[in-house]
């Protein structure tokens, strides 16, 4: 997944960034700049492999961590130096969480453990994954642990002085051997969520791949819709239609919720028969080669009344500015408060009760954050996230329109193709 990719991540002065855009603008073919971190000034910039000499012009005046121009050789040095470049002074890297690792390498297993430092990159796994990692982790070393992986990462991890390690994905047990064996050595939680928010031209391919799955078995499901179905069964169907149209597995465990139950936000399919008049809710998505979709429709069974029309159309109206004030330069935040403002001035922001939205790809729920939390992060062409205001009335129903966006130069382009117009199924 690396080999379309050029990447140099530099770290310059914060009040520098804004230069680097303006100097940014002689380069059309370089894709993009991508702030990760505003306060100390770490960037990445992303381009094709022949963008190279144009790109260390661009930072010849800063110190730049890594450069990585798409060769095989490198990439060893490219899954350290892609961490480290984050975290000043670590000798190596120990690395849990199977997303982050598949990213890293192409390895699509799990219970393993990346290891890497500035000499090489040694996966280690059991013979479970054996060939397979050597297979798809052809940038690594593979390593058969024999009873204790904890033992292997600590005997490659035995000359360092300080070890990163990704905390989030650690349990306890796992943190206390990991201390124990690496006795006397410091310890340093690292973060790699970032690393990920900016998708490649490929993996925007299997995120279509996956959302146009999600699109075509919704809609086979709306022609079998009918009074009487349980919630059970529509999420079953809907489940059998996205495997059967491709899909490797669910995105999550599959929403749906009729009538009160509307008003549940991960309202998850029950026994309850869907009646007329009920609002039914469907929040559902496929995987594709890893990569994941993630929509929400909101139905009436029958006709729609003039409360159905007076909530879907606020969220509706909601769901559009914020497709509409999605641009790259504002944060998360700022374009949550666009859409809760909104709501809230139609009289129902107390009946909105989560963010607008999220970041996808390998995982559901990944960075950035589209919610009051993302305020350290500004949205930059290539991200991809969910946007999806709700109305919640307990005792009543609710809605909940959602759709899963790229992030380009002129806005965010939706992925999702089933369209959001209030539908009536009569």
């Amino acid at each position: 997944m690396l080999e379309d990719r050029s990447t140099i991540y530099a770290k310059v002065a914060p009040e520098r960034i804004a230069d680097v855009n303006w100097i940014m603008e002689g380069y059309e073919h370089l894709a993009l700049v991508s702030t990760i971190d505003h306060q100390e000034g770490i960037i990445l910039l992303r381009g094709t492999p022949d963008t190279y000499n144009d790109v260390l012009e661009i930072v010849e005046n800063m110190p730049y961590l890594y450069i990585y121009t798409g060769n095989g050789d490198e990439l060893e040095e490219m899954i350290f130096e892609s961490t480290e470049m984050l975290y000043e002074h670590l000798d190596c890297v120990v690395i849990k969480d199977v997303n982050t690792i598949r990213y890293l390498t192409g390895f699509r297993g799990d219970s393993s453990i990346l290891y890497a430092d500035d000499r090489r990159a040694v996966l280690v796994t059991d013979g479970r994954y054996l060939y397979q990692a050597r297979a798809e982790a052809k940038c690594c070393h593979i390593v058969e642990y024999a009873e204790n992986i904890w033992h292997t990462v600590a005997e490659l991890a035995q000359d360092a002085k300080t070890v990163g390690f990704d905390g989030d994905y650690f349990t306890y047990n796992d943190f206390n051997t990991l201390q124990e064996l690496l006795c006397g050595k410091e310890l340093k939680v690292i973060d790699l969520k970032y690393i990920r928010m900016v998708k490649d031209k490929r993996e925007l391919e299997l995120m279509w791949r996956a959302v146009k799955i999600a699109d075509e078995a919704y809609l086979r499901l709306l022609d079998e819709l009918q009074p009487g179905m349980t919630e059970k069964t529509l999420a079953g169907r809907l489940e059998y239609y996205m495997r059967s149209l491709g899909a490797e597995k669910l995105a999550f465990e599959t929403i749906v919720a009729s009538g009160e139950r509307s008003a549940l936000p991960h309202g998850i399919a029950s026994d309850k028969e869907v009646e007329i008049g009920d609002f039914i809710t469907f929040d559902f998505g496929a995987v594709y080669d890893g990569y994941h979709s993630d929509m929400t429709r909101t139905v009436v069974l029958g006709m729609a009344n003039s409360w159905h029309k007076e909530i879907y159309t606020i969220v509706e109206e909601a769901q559009w500015r914020g497709l509409k004030n999605a641009k790259p330069g504002i944060t998360g935040a700022e374009l949550d408060a666009v859409v809760r403002d909104y709501i809230t001035s139609r009289g129902y922001g107390e009946n909105y009760v989560h963010g607008l939205g999220h970041g996808i790809g390998l995982e559901i729920h990944e960075m950035p954050n589209i919610n009051k939390r993302g305020q350290n992060v500004i949205l930059q062409p290539g991200m991809t996230f969910t946007v999806e205001p709700g109305i919640y009335i307990p005792g009543k129903g609710g809605v909940r329109i959602e759709d899963t966006v790229v992030l380009t130069d002129e806005g965010a382009k939706v992925l999702t193709g089933v369209k959001k117009q209030l539908m009536e199924i009569v």
